[in-house]
C-alpha cells in the first residue's frame, strides 16, 4: 500500500509539474508566443494534463480510502465520511472541485483564442493547485510558525514544478523548431536563455526553503542517515545537487555556445545534439526528483519516524520500520527503537476514550490529564502503533480518519526537541464501529 499510495503522489506531482512548464513555455518562452503552433499545442496539453490528474487524484482518494478500509476497497460511506469530515478530505475535494474548473477555463479559452495574456492568466491559476498541496503536508503538523512552514513548501513545490517541469517541455519544443518547423538558431537560444534565468531564479528558491524544510523536518544529522525520511530526502538531495551541476552545465557551456551559433545564423547538427543531452538529462533527474517528493509526503517526518517502532512494539504490534534500506529504499529494514528516557515528573493519563469504548464515526475524542514534568512539552498520540499526531493542549483534542475496527491507542509524553520521548505513557484500546 505504501509503495502505492507514494507512486501516485509522484505521478501527480509530476502531472502538475508538467502542467505549469507548459503554461510558463507558452506563455513566457516563446518569443511573443511564436510559433503559434506550438503554443496551441501546449495549450491543449495543458488542459489534458489537468483532466489526468483528476485521474491520478482520484486514484489516491480511493487509495487513501483502502487505508481507512483496512486495505479492503472502501465504501462510499466512509469516503463520504473521509471527504466531509477530515481536513485532508474536504481539502482533497477543494482541489479536486478547483481543478476541474481549470480544464473547463482552459479547454474553453483553447477553443477561441491562444493570447498570451490568457495564457499567463492560466499560469497564474495553476499555482494555487500546486501550493495547496502543502495544506496536507508535514508542515500542517506544526504547532510553532505553521504558516511559515506551509508557505516554504508551498514555494518550493511551485519552484520545483516551474523548473522540473518545464526541461521536459523546453526539450520538446526545441526538438519541434529545429527539427519540424526549422527555425533559426537565434530563436533556440533566445528560448534557452529565459528559460535559464527562470531555472537559476528557481534554484534560488529551492535552495532556500530546502534547508529550512530540512531543518524543521529532520532537526538532526543522524536522523538524517538512521530514518526512512531523511534516506529518502538525501537521495533526493544528491540527484538535484546533480540536476544543478548540469543546469550550470547547460548555462555556462550550452548557452553561450547557442548565441555563439546565432551570431553565425548555423546551428551544427553536433551542438544541436549536445543541447538536447544535456537538458534531457536534467529534465530526466527532475523527474526522479518529483517522484521522491512523492515518496517524502507518505513517509512520516524524519524527527517523528525513529518512535514509530517503538510505539508498535509496547502495543504488541507488529513494529513500523525505523530505517530504510539505502540501496533497496523501497523496502524497510527492521531495527531497534530507541529506549524511552525517564519520566522525571511527566506523566499522562487517558480519561477518554476508557477501556473498550465504541464509537459511531472515525472521529475519536480525548481527554487526558497530563503533567509535564521537567522536560515534557506535548504529547504523542499512536494508534496501533503508528503516529497519528502531536497534542500540546493540556486536557483533550481529536483523533480523526480511524478506520473501522479494534485499536489500541497510545499516549507518550515528548520534549521539545520532538524526537525524545519519556517513560511516561498511558494507552487503552477502543472500537469504531463498521
Amino acid at each position: 500500500m505504501f509503495t502505492i499510495e507514494a507512486a501516485a503522489s509522484g505521478i501527480g506531482y509530476c502531472t502538475l509539474a508538467l502542467l505549469l512548464g507548459s503554461l510558463m513555455t507558452a506563455g513566457f518562452l516563446l518569443f511573443q508566443g511564436e510559433p503559434l503552433s506550438l503554443r496551441r499545442t501546449l495549450v491543449s496539453f495543458s488542459w489534458r494534463l489537468l483532466i489526468f490528474y483528476v485521474v491520478i487524484s482520484s486514484c489516491s482518494l480511493v487509495i487513501q480510502g483502502a487505508k481507512l478500509e483496512g486495505g479492503t476497497f472502501p465504501t462510499l460511506d466512509l469516503l463520504g465520511r473521509y471527504l466531509l469530515h477530515t481536513q485532508s478530505g474536504k481539502i482533497w475535494l477543494a482541489r479536486l472541485i478547483y481543478a476541474i474548473l481549470l480544464v473547463v477555463g482552459i479547454f474553453l479559452f483553447s477553443r477561441r483564442s491562444n493570447d498570451l495574456k490568457g495564457i499567463r492568466l492560466f499560469l497564474f491559476l495553476s499555482l494555487p493547485l500546486v501550493a495547496s498541496r502543502s495544506l496536507t503536508s508535514h508542515a500542517v503538523a506544526l504547532r510553532e510558525n505553521m504558516i511559515l512552514a506551509v508557505s516554504a513548501d508551498a514555494v518550493h513545490l511551485m519552484a520545483t514544478g516551474l523548473w522540473a517541469g518545464g526541461l521536459p517541455v523546453l526539450l520538446w519544443a526545441l526538438y519541434q523548431s529545429t527539427n519540424r518547423l526549422h527555425l533559426p538558431p537565434a530563436w533556440t537560444a533566445a528560448t534557452v536563455g529565459r528559460f535559464s534565468r527562470m531555472a537559476l531564479f528557481s534554484m534560488a528558491l529551492l535552495v532556500l526553503t530546502g534547508i529550512y524544510q530540512s531543518w524543521i523536518e529532520v532537526g538532526t544529522v543522524p536522523i538524517l542517515f538512521e530514518t526512512p525520511y531523511g534516506q529518502t530526502l538525501l537521495l533526493k538531495l544528491f540527484l538535484f545537487l546533480f540536476m544543478a551541476a548540469l543546469g550550470g552545465l547547460n548555462f555556462f557551456s550550452t548557452r553561450p555556445k547557442l548565441f555563439a551559433a546565432a551570431q553565425s545564423k548555423e546551428l551544427p547538427q553536433w551542438l544541436r545534439r549536445k543541447t538536447w543531452r544535456r537538458i534531457g538529462g536534467e529534465a530526466l533527474i527532475g523527474l526522479g526528483v518529483l517522484c521522491l517528493t512523492g515518496f517524502l509526503t507518505v513517509l512520516p517526518p524524519g524527527i517523528h519516524s525513529l518512535h514509530q517502532g517503538n510505539a508498535g512494539t509496547s502495543a504488541g504490534l507488529q513494529p513500523y520500520p525505523a530505517r530504510l534500506n539505502f540501496f533497496t529504499w523501497l523496502g524497510y529494514l527492521l531495527t531497534p527503537a530507541p529506549k524511552l528516557e525517564l519520566a522525571e515528573g511527566a506523566k499522562v493519563a487517558i480519561l477518554i476514550p476508557t477501556e473498550g469504548q465504541t464509537f459511531d464515526s472515525d472521529e475519536v475524542p480525548m481527554k487526558y490529564e497530563f503533567v509535564k514534568g521537567k522536560r515534557g512539552n506535548h504529547l504523542h498520540a499512536y494508534v496501533d502503533g503508528k503516529l497519528m499526531g502531536m497534542f500540546s493542549n493540556p486536557d483533550g483534542g481529536t483523533l480523526t480518519g480511524i478506520q473501522p475496527g479494534r485499536h489500541v491507542l497510545e499516549l507518550r509524553v515528548t520534549t521539545e526537541d520532538h524526537v525524545t520521548e519519556l517513560d511516561a505513557k498511558d494507552q487503552v484500546r477502543f472500537t469504531v464501529k463498521q
